[in-house]
């Protein structure tokens, strides 16, 4: 955190824009933001001719086939009622990809990106500068939220969001090691899916694909020069399901490529994969039940021995008290720190940020309560309903626009 707050992420020299990439869009319901992260793919600066984009229909029941084809994209249309994950949609599509191409010989990489996502226009050429000069297998680039300044809810979501990029990413770029993914933008080196295909299908296929592919011996890296700004929760409802979907899905996703990393880590040590290993671990769920159980057993004893009074309750007091009160204030002091090494980036008025400032830690109070339920959940993959319309090069210029009245 130390680093991420005070350092610089590496910056990359430009490089040849002679690379072809294929940008890849899984959809489901989404006729209302796909068109415009298309228009916004179109207006990117790069050659036109070596972009293709690929938009998977999956599982529609509205016109999202009907707005890709008239913005200009390559539409496939998918229906599997019991394959309802992103990563199915983006499996069945690479796999109809190969069938067309020779995705290794005819595309450098693809980059996968959220229907609901849009882009900053030098977004690929960033990731091609990047890919240029490292050797890295798979890239993600930083994140923002296009619609921060909706409501308190998508605000507090998306200071979690600029969280990451200063507990994890830019630290991790600074030292040249791997680091996690999210699968909102990623972009994977052709070679490697021509090589061992879409095989992540999970409720969280980010995670999944990270340990998978540091088990097997490939890097991933980040970029802080490519931007993507993403749609947040604006509902505490929406919250509740991806959080859900969040917390269950971590604990799927590490089940055999977590531990498949443990071993390919003591057969090979590389610090990366101790890393990685740690960041998917699902820590928030063992800490919270071996608290937990800690404090039941104790109270069993208490009453065992017939002495279960006043003390032992106020000891399990404590323990929910300083819990959440903990998480609050941790929450709090991180995200003011975050608030203000971000402040450029963060497109809310300073009296809409100072005035939320108590509620952002919300999102951290929530988290043990994720931790406690996920073990017993089965979410299913439930549609979001995505809404918000903004232009890449309209966030990118009131970002510009702050940074340049700040200096």
């Amino acid at each position: 955190m130390l680093l991420g707050l005070f350092g610089k992420a590496r910056h990359y020299e430009e490089a040849p824009k002679d690379k072809r990439y294929g940008f890849v869009v899984p959809t489901w319901n989404e006729e209302k933001v796909i068109a415009n992260l298309i228009r916004d793919i179109r207006a990117l600066d790069y050659p036109q001719e070596l972009i293709d984009i690929f938009v998977v229909a999956h599982n529609c029941t509205d016109k999202t086939a009907e707005a890709a084809k008239q913005a200009g994209a390559k539409v496939y249309e998918l229906s599997n009622p019991n394959e309802r994950t992103k990563g199915f949609a983006l499996k069945h599509l690479f796999e109809e990809l190969m069938k067309e191409y020779d995705i290794e010989k005819d595309f450098y990489a693809f980059t996968v990106l959220d229907a609901d996502s849009t882009v900053h226009p030098n977004y690929i050429a960033a990731i091609n500068n990047y890919l240029q000069a490292s050797r890295v297998d798979e890239c993600v680039g930083y994140l923002n939220c296009k619609n921060l300044s909706e409501n308190w809810v998508s605000a507090m979501c998306g200071i979690q969001v600029f969280q990451h990029s200063v507990n994890g990413l830019r630290a991790r770029s600074m030292l040249n090691i791997s680091r996690e993914v999210y699968g909102c933008s990623c972009t994977l080196r052709s070679r490697v899916l021509a090589k061992v295909g879409w095989r992540w299908t999970s409720l969280t296929e980010d995670l999944e694909i990270v340990l998978d592919l540091a088990a097997s011996g490939y890097k991933t890296g980040y970029t802080e020069q490519a931007t993507c700004y993403v749609e947040e929760p604006n509902t505490f409802k929406l919250l509740w399901r991806q959080c859900l979907r969040w917390a269950r899905g971590g604990l799927l996703a590490f089940q055999l490529p977590g531990w498949d990393l443990l071993k390919s880590f003591f057969k090979k040590p590389k610090w990366y994969k101790y890393d990685i290993f740690w960041n998917g671990f699902p820590m928030a769920v063992v800490t919270f039940w071996i608290g937990l159980s800690y404090q039941l057993v104790s109270l069993v004893l208490f009453f065992a021995r017939g002495d279960s009074g006043y003390f032992s309750w106020m000891s399990f007091g404590y323990y929910v008290i300083t819990m959440f009160a903990g998480a609050y204030l941790g929450g709090f002091f991180a995200n003011l720190l975050t608030i203000i090494r971000e402040w450029k980036h963060i497109l809310l008025p300073p009296w809409k940020v100072f005035s939320y400032l108590l509620l952002f830690p919300i999102y951290n109070l929530i988290d043990p309560i994720f931790a406690a339920i996920a073990v017993f959940i089965r979410p299913k993959w439930a549609h979001i309903d995505h809404h918000y319309v903004v232009r890449g090069a309209d966030l990118a210029a009131e970002e510009a626009a702050k940074d340049h009245g700040e200096n």
